[in-house]
């Protein structure tokens, strides 16, 4: 079983909202959430899977979301990224 790291507290939950200026969290869909992470769906599951991405919930047998606040946290302070491909980072031919 994977276990979710990413858990944001009721406070943090409350103070993200009010920075964002959502009068309320909701459920979130899979388009609104590739918008609001700008990540791919392929990505998302990864990350999920690796508890680095916060879990979605079950709506029914075939739909899922994600709460608003979770994404908007994990917006805020996302996982380390290794392996990118900068210029600084190339090996010299």
């Amino acid at each position: 079983m994977i276990t979710n790291h990413f858990n944001p507290t009721p406070e943090q939950r409350r103070v993200v909202l009010a920075e964002y200026a959502e009068p309320y969290d909701r459920l979130v869909r899979e388009k609104e959430r590739q918008r609001i992470t700008s990540i791919s769906r392929s990505t998302a599951w990864l990350l999920e899977n690796e508890g680095r991405f916060p879990a979605r919930k079950p709506l029914g047998r075939n739909s899922c979301a994600w709460l608003l606040s979770d994404l908007l946290c994990w917006v805020r302070n996302p996982p380390a990224v290794n392996n990118v491909n900068t210029p600084c980072g190339r090996k010299s031919a």
